[in-house]
Order: C-alpha cells, then structure tokens, then sequence
C-alpha cells in the first residue's frame, strides 16, 4: 500500500489494491495507525 499525506490540507490518501482510503484532518502522528486500519480494511473487504 501506497499513501500520500498533505500538510496544507493534513488529508491523508492511502492507496490499496481495492479502493482508495481518503482521511481527513489528520495529524502526522497519526498516520502510521490510519495505514494500519486501511490494511486492515482491505483485508475483510468482501470480493
């Protein structure tokens, strides 16, 4: 998984293999734990 982080509008878009999670009003300390529960997301994702 890919992310992109913007510090001027602090959204965060984490890019997977089945959709695309986009979180705003995101601190920088908190995007190692958002990356976790887009994994975490795309894993219980149904096909």
């Amino acid at each position: 998984m890919k992310f992109h982080y913007s510090t001027i509008t602090r959204t965060l878009n984490v890019f997977g293999e089945k959709m695309t999670h986009v979180f705003s009003n995101v601190s920088s300390g908190e995007i190692e734990a958002l990356v976790i529960d887009a994994k975490l997301k795309e894993a219980i994702w149904r096909k």
